[in-house]
């Protein structure tokens, strides 16, 4: 065990809603205007694509630095720990029938594939809320209790490396757009100080922009 205090683990918790939402309003953007212009279309599904591969950078990171060491050193939970992880791979099912949908929209955009693609998301959805629920019962406590505070926040430093620079305000900014003051203080402590000092315009401004053009542009 690391410690008798618990780590505090609400970062992950925060990132899960935050995923989970993404992928609703995606589909519901998509639904709103199933053939829009090409350019519109181009950004929605370098949108989704974006999300895809954010979700599937985060349960890598999962696979490698969070599951084996529960697994290693809490024996007697191992044989859920893994259950749980294994539900993974039906995550890792519904983003390939996204990933698929998505380039049938993005190449031939239609009312029909559009719906497709709508369809592919809620499932990602569906299928991550159901795998986060046992993941946040079962899991995060388990890790809170297992995991050094270094290892843990290594999940946070894989994930931030399998986004580019140029998404990675926008990532955050989506991460902590409906957070209290409290959780937004503990998820920007991990910033390096000129970003936390500038944050405005390293972050706010570029998710600003990014969000007005998600859900108004046509």
């Amino acid at each position: 065990m690391s410690s008798e205090t618990p780590l505090d683990t609400r970062d992950i918790l925060i990132v899960h809603n935050a995923m989970c939402n993404a992928f609703d309003e995606s589909a519901r953007l998509i639904r709103a205007n199933p053939t829009p212009s090409a350019s519109r279309v181009k950004f929605l599904a370098d949108h989704v694509d974006y999300l895809l591969k954010l979700l599937h950078g985060h349960h890598e990171g999962e696979d490698l630095l969070l599951y084996p060491l529960l697994e290693e050193r809490v024996p007697g939970q191992a044989a859920h720990t893994e259950e749980v992880d294994r539900e993974h791979i039906r995550v890792a099912n519904a983003i390939d029938e996204a990933s698929f949908e998505c380039i049938e929209w993005r190449t031939r955009p239609s009312a029909e594939r559009a719906e497709s693609l709508a369809k592919a998301l809620v499932n990602v959805k569906e299928t991550l809320r159901s795998h986060l629920d046992d993941e946040e019962r079962d899991v995060v406590p388990l890790a809170a209790v297992t995991l050094t505070q270094d290892e843990w926040d290594a999940l946070a430093r894989h994930g931030k490396k399998e986004v580019s620079l140029s998404k990675q305000p926008i990532t955050f900014g989506m991460f902590t757009e409906s957070l209290d003051k409290s959780d937004l203080a503990f998820m920007k402590r991990h910033l390096p100080l000129p970003v936390r000092a500038f944050y405005g315009v390293a972050i706010q401004l570029p998710w600003n922009r990014y969000s007005n053009t998600l859900r108004n542009g046509s």
